[in-house]
């Protein structure tokens, strides 16, 4: 999605959204609503897609409002499908995944996430939101216990980051990376690590690109107070405990930090700061009852009762044990509300899903032979081409042209003409069938394109040479039931390992060079090159048949 291609008003609409975004601002809802009423008004699906993720996001972000955060984002998902936005798609299963995750529910999360990656290899490789995707997915190892794994994924989530800059909360991402690092070198005690990890917190505090607010983040704050004490450095661990006691004692919560206050409180009661902890315990009630969300419930109950058992206090023990037996049974009957919610939506989507991919190959395929057409064509030769190279293997492109078929349409009819290239495509796909790693194309008119994937010359040319001898056996007959006479085809070829800036048009130039070097010399021949370009040396080298 390039937001540039819209007028200007929508460019100076979208860049005040990621202004506000990138602020965390408390504005950003409306700017968001601004630019999807701008949207609406044009009509144009790629942008409201755009939009309603935005705005989805900003109420998950900075709202308690559920149903809207579900309710657009439902709607974005579906506009970004129908337009093809693989790099939005991602970013909003990974929200599916963020919410599944809030809500207990880490096997379903784990689902969106991947489904979220599996789109992201359809997108620009400097894209960071396969890092974010990858964060995430550590997150719930780590919940699991499995630190090392969790390690493994947030190194690979730190270098997904670092790939755009340009994104408005590239700060935000980079700061909770060496936040969720930090946190999993402490429990694997790693100081060295630690230390880094701290310095290269410290290190972004410096940089005025950085918003100074995210220093305040609750993770930020809170990795700074649990790591300087690990290290034993009493007087910035003071320091950042008071400044993070104080944010905590007196502010309300985002849903996604209330899991780490719990942690907070209780370091804090390790170190005897019982006074400070009644008071976080206290104000994270009252951010509670607006969330309403039973796993989160069922979590203060635990921590009350851990609380309230240190400090003797049975009365208030026993009230937190109630509690935490009442949420477990919401949470119980919202689990099984919430897996039917989010299995719901998983089928809506694969709906969407399956209906787009539908309409995806149809718009790959031509109507008449049923192969795929020249949009298809390009389509899957950028991913052969990628491949080949990698692996360092052969990739050869055919062209296949039948030989006087316009004097055939001209004949015989249009009717006639189609029935043979019908016929010609069924002997194709009939090699298709039978060799992995070779595909068809009809190129246009009486052309067809055939790209083998790592094979020898003698295997493609035994494949060229089962499609001519085929295509001269067949027998077309016209609409008085008479023998048209034989079709003959011609067929060139070039076979060669690809070189990095090798595409489609460069095989296609020394196939097309070796066709018209048969149809010059002996029409029905199958010639196949090494070389780009015809020349006395590539014509000694070529295979004929």
């Amino acid at each position: 999605m390039n937001i540039e291609q819209y007028g200007k008003d929508v460019v100076l609409l979208g860049e005040e959204m990621l202004a506000e975004r990138a602020k965390m601002s408390d504005s950003l809802i409306a700017s968001c609503n601004r630019l999807l009423k701008r949207a609406k008004e044009i009509g144009d699906d790629n942008l409201l897609g755009y939009s309603f993720y935005y705005l989805s996001e900003a109420y998950y972000l900075l709202s308690t409002d559920y149903r809207k955060f579900n309710t657009y984002l439902l709607k974005a998902i579906e506009y970004l499908q129908n337009c093809g936005d693989f790099e939005h798609l991602a970013r909003c299963y990974n929200l599916l995944g963020i919410d599944a995750k809030s809500h207990g529910n880490s096997e379903i999360a784990l689902d969106f996430f991947l489904t979220g990656l599996r789109y992201c290899e359809e997108i620009d490789k400097n894209s960071n939101i396969p890092g974010l995707i990858k964060f995430n997915i550590g997150q719930i190892y780590y919940d699991n216990g499995d630190i090392k794994q969790a390690l493994s994924h947030i190194r690979s989530a730190y270098k997904g980051i670092r790939r755009n800059k340009k994104d408005a909360l590239y700060y935000r991402n980079l700061l909770y990376c060496y936040c969720f690092q930090a946190d999993c070198y402490i429990i694997l005690s790693k100081k060295d690590s630690v230390e880094k990890c701290l310095q290269g917190i410290d290190q972004l505090e410096q940089s005025e690109d950085v918003n100074k607010e995210l220093l305040i983040d609750i993770p930020v704050l809170d990795i700074r107070m649990r790591g300087y004490y690990y290290l034993g450095e009493m007087d910035l661990f003071e320091k950042y405990a008071d400044l993070l006691s104080l944010q905590l004692q007196n502010s309300t919560f985002p849903l996604d930090s209330m899991e780490d206050i719990f942690g907070i409180c209780r370091f804090l009661m390790k170190l005897g700061r019982f006074g400070e902890v009644k008071r976080i315990i206290k104000n994270a009630g009252r951010s509670l009852e607006e969330l309403n969300i039973p796993h989160l419930k069922k979590g203060y109950a635990k921590l009350r009762i851990e609380f309230c058992d240190i400090m003797g206090k049975e009365a208030d023990k026993a009230q937190a044990l109630l509690e935490f037996y009442n949420a477990s049974i919401e949470q119980e009957k919202e689990s099984i509300a919430n897996y039917k919610f989010f299995m719901n939506i998983r089928n809506r989507l694969s709906t969407i899903e399956n209906e787009n991919k539908i309409l995806h190959r149809q718009a790959e395929t031509d109507h008449l032979t049923g192969l795929g057409n020249r949009y298809g064509l390009n389509s899957y030769a950028d991913t052969a081409f990628e491949k080949a190279y990698a692996g360092q293997y052969s990739l050869a492109v055919e062209l296949l042209d039948v030989d006087n078929f316009k004097h055939y349409n001209d004949t015989y009819g249009h009717q006639v003409g189609d029935m043979c290239l019908k016929n010609i495509a069924e002997i194709i796909r009939r090699i298709v069938d039978a060799h992995e790693g070779v595909q068809a194309f009809r190129y246009g008119g009486d052309e067809f394109v055939i790209i083998y994937e790592n094979m020898t010359d003698e295997q493609i040319m035994d494949c060229a040479t089962s499609i001519r001898d085929q295509v001269t056996s067949m027998k077309l007959m016209d609409r008085k039931n008479e023998f048209v006479g034989t079709i003959t085809v011609s067929q060139g070829i070039r076979n060669s390992v690809p070189s990095e800036t090798n595409k489609l048009w460069d095989y296609m130039y020394a196939a097309d060079n070796a066709l018209y070097d048969v149809k010059e010399h002996k029409k029905g021949e199958v010639v196949l090159l090494h070389r780009a370009i015809i020349s006395q040396k590539s014509l000694d080298e070529a295979q004929y048949s």
